[in-house]
């Protein structure tokens, strides 16, 4: 046995297939050994507590290359020693992924059953369809703190993911390891059996081809009902998160800094004449739902521009005197008296917006001060301009959970707003991996998206998924995008979320059956 061949070996090299196909790292082409590789240590593992073992281990590889940038976090913002925070760290990515032990566990138990003595017909749909079944359901139902699928990883590779407004990123998930499973058993086949397997390869090219056909037609002759074109003004300050402390904490200085800031960038990109102005997550750090000298003077400014602008801020939380909103406002001058829309986050970010348990040990606030204390919206507000657009909002996480944005999706809106706040990631490949997974949400729904960070990467999104160039991360930029909003009705995906997953679920299913139909056949 070569060291290539030994199950640790293929756990660790299973988890640098997936990292490095993600975001900075970009190495796509090695998603596709994912499945190949993952299967071949699954067989070579004596039983299930080993196979757990392994999938654990390629689990915590993709967490740590994927999810380095935790420690950055743990430490900068929860005061911790670097020994400390990496001891959390650790902890976090053996817990991140579960989904690939316990597929890892699930696939051990049903190799052994459905390839004890195989026909070739089974062996092979087993591999071109079970496993890949098997997988994506697992991928769907293990929750993750940041949602994530292995499909993902194709976000810039246009021709191939425009089937997500049917199926989500489940479906793409499927055909990859449909594809990668294929590969793997029938190379490791002997050459007398590669003739009758080759006949397999037509179920996983027949994914290919509706993956690549769905998207070329829709690129190249789809027409979708045009709405109106949208200049936005993407104002990124380039605020950290100390100074929004310092600001939050009621120091004048520093709140009249922050908006200064945000005043004089968008009156150098005014002469650009845009429709929409956004400033980013708790870009306004004052409760702007409270009269206040503040408030009043950013009401002035937005008349004076006579632009809309949509900018994170604080809001007035009337059930917990104690907490606020981390809340979206609109105002629209060209309405009058100045119209203002609030959108509350929903989902706030463990241990940045809130601390679990932090309610029922309120010393937990004590010790982590910087950890905010936010109150929880439950409405989708959507924002109505004066020309009669709908826009969806969503506040930084909230971007990347699908079963969310379909709340806010699938109430007719034309274009999709994301207002971020990355700067708890310091110089690392979080902002552009976050950015990458909000990319399939304009798929999803076919409506642009625009975002717009503290501290980059901000960027908008056409309805094919097509990102414009990207603002630098840590840096001060102000840049004019123009989207065009799409009219067209809800998407299927819109509508039916993952519907995949339910026949992913009648595939296995249906080969239990015929398993067990064929063992009583035997035993007869």
């Amino acid at each position: 046995m070569t060291i290539l061949n030994k199950p640790w070996t293929l756990s660790l090299l299973s988890g640098l297939s997936v990292f490095l196909a993600f975001e900075q790292f970009g190495l796509v082409p090695l998603i596709l050994f994912f499945p190949w590789l993952f299967n071949s240590m699954i067989l070579s593992s004596e039983n299930r507590k080993q196979a757990f073992a392994l999938g654990f281990f390629t689990s915590f590889i993709i967490m740590l290359g994927g999810f380095y940038w935790v420690v950055y976090v743990i430490h900068e913002f929860g005061n911790l020693s670097w020994v400390l925070s990496s001891f959390l760290f650790l902890c976090f990515c053996g817990f991140g992924a579960l989904n690939f032990p316990v597929f890892a566990v699930l696939a051990q138990w049903a190799n052994r059953r459905i390839l004890r003595n195989p026909s070739s017909a089974l062996e092979g749909f087993w591999y071109v369809l079970g496993l890949p079944a098997l997988f994506t359901l697992c991928e769907w139902a293990i929750p993750k703190l940041f949602p994530w699928y292995v499909g993902h990883a194709f976000y810039r590779q246009l021709w191939l993911i425009q089937i997500c407004e049917i199926t989500g990123a489940t479906f793409l998930t499927f055909s990859l390891f449909s594809i990668g499973s294929f590969l793997g058993w029938f190379f490791n086949l002997s050459s007398d059996k590669r003739k009758s397997a080759s006949y397999f390869s037509l179920i996983p090219l027949s994914f290919l081809c509706l993956l690549v056909g769905f998207s070329s037609w829709t690129l190249t002759k789809r027409v979708f009902p045009a709405g109106r074109e949208i200049k936005v003004a993407l104002i990124q300050a380039n605020i950290g998160n100390l100074d929004k402390f310092r600001a939050k904490s009621g120091v004048l200085s520093a709140v009249d800094h922050v908006l200064k800031t945000y005043e004089e960038m968008t009156r150098e990109i005014l002469p650009q004449k845009p429709d929409l102005i956004l400033w980013p997550e708790t870009a306004i750090p004052i409760e702007m739902d409270r009269p206040s000298l503040r408030q009043n003077q950013i009401h002035q400014w937005v008349k004076e521009w006579g632009v809309p602008l949509i900018a994170g801020a604080y809001a007035t939380s009337p059930g917990q005197v104690y907490r606020n909103y981390n809340s979206a406002f609109l105002l629209d001058p060209v309405v009058s008296p100045l119209r203002t829309d609030v959108y509350n986050k929903n989902i706030l970010l463990a241990f940045g917006e809130y601390l679990p348990l932090g309610d029922t040990f309120p010393i937990l606030y004590r010790t982590f001060p910087q950890v905010s204390d936010f109150a929880r919206g439950h409405d989708q507000n959507i924002f109505h301009l004066s020309d009669g657009s709908r826009l969806g909002i969503s506040i930084c996480y909230e971007a990347i959970v699908p079963s969310f944005m379909r709340k806010v999706g699938g109430q007719g809106v034309h274009a999709l707003v994301n207002l971020t706040n990355d700067s708890w990631f310091g110089p690392t490949s979080e902002p552009h991996l976050h950015g990458a997974l909000t990319v399939f949400r304009a798929i999803e729904h076919r409506a642009p998206l625009m975002r717009v960070t503290n501290t980059g990467s901000s960027f908008t999104v056409s309805h094919l998924g097509q990102m414009s160039s990207k603002s630098g991360v840590y840096k001060a930029e102000s840049s004019l995008r123009t989207v065009t909003t799409n009219a067209s009705s809800p998407t299927f995906y819109g509508l039916y979320g993952d519907w995949f997953v339910l026949m992913a679920l009648f595939v296995l299913a249906g080969m239990a059956t015929f398993v067990g139909r064929t063992r009583e056949t035997v035993s007869d």
